[in-house]
């Protein structure tokens, strides 16, 4: 009998101690359930946070021909040029652009000239010149700043850049990359055919202080600089470049340097221009 009950006795203890073991098996579980499951959320949440941050990227959009203007003004500055721009290109007698600065890098101190003399803003005829000498300069500087601007404005207009401190970096590379006898051609081929074009005034007063024709294209230079209209659409100014609008992405609209120095990034090697590609922060 006695044998009996500690037998009994024996069974209830270790069917008591499995229960607690089982039990404590299922705690474990849960905790390990729970610890994954909220694992899982944190990496749910991350990515969403990851992926909101990618679709922030590159949303804001800058007009180039704004940018480039910018650029060029910027650039002139550093090199030692005061505004205004216009008179003293308009009034030089200079064929080349070279004639319009001094080395080194002459060429693209007088390509930057000529852009800047075209994004700057008109009052009225000037006094400085003739009004057909007006007329052929003005033509050819919004003809050949066009051109290159929309050069500059294609080869970036795919790429997403750092802020506009980067923007401006890569706009004056792309002009440097720009071989100096291809900007001289440029300018004279412009020059050429503005010379060749018949002038028309209008002075039955018009919007803009100073509107010609040169032959069906119509000039105009007002507040927004010089601007180009044929067939009624605004082929170059107020915006556009080429008969068309052009925007720079970039990540930021707040530049993060304070000042940098401009450079063309071109090095001479065996006395031929050669281009190399600027630092800034660019991701196609």
């Amino acid at each position: 009998m006695r044998s009996t009950l500690l037998t009994t006795i024996t069974l209830m203890l270790l069917i008591t101690l499995t229960g607690c073991e089982k039990l404590g098996s299922f705690g474990v579980s849960s905790d390990k359930s729970q610890s994954t499951s909220s694992d899982q959320s944190k990496s749910i949440s991350q990515d969403q946070s990851i992926n909101s941050s990618k679709s922030a990227r590159s949303s804001v959009k800058i007009p180039a021909s704004a940018l480039i203007a910018s650029t060029v003004s910027e650039y002139l500055s550093q090199e030692g040029f005061k505004a205004p721009y216009r008179p003293s290109f308009i009034k030089s007698s200079a064929l080349t652009l070279s004639s319009h600065a001094k080395e080194p890098n002459a060429v693209y101190k007088g390509a930057a000239l000529a852009m800047a003399a075209s994004f700057e803003p008109a009052l009225a005829w000037p006094s400085y010149t003739n009004d057909q000498n007006f007329m052929v300069v003005s033509t050819a500087l919004s003809n050949f700043t066009n051109s290159v601007s929309t050069q500059i404005a294609s080869n970036l207009k795919d790429s997403t850049l750092q802020d506009p401190s980067s923007a401006q970096a890569q706009i004056i590379g792309q002009l440097g990359a720009i071989p100096a006898a291809t900007l001289e051609s440029a300018w004279a081929n412009a020059l050429s055919n503005a010379k060749a074009a018949k002038m028309t005034q209008n002075l039955s007063g018009s919007s803009a202080p100073v509107e010609f024709k040169a032959n069906d294209a119509v000039i105009t230079a007002g507040a927004q600089g010089l601007s180009i209209t044929q067939n009624g659409v605004t082929w170059f100014g107020n915006g556009n470049l080429s008969g068309r609008t052009y925007d720079l992405s970039m990540e930021n609209s707040l530049s993060t340097s304070l000042s940098q120095k401009l450079d063309l990034n071109i090095r001479q090697s065996n006395g031929n221009s050669e281009s190399t590609r600027v630092s800034a922060d660019i991701k196609h």
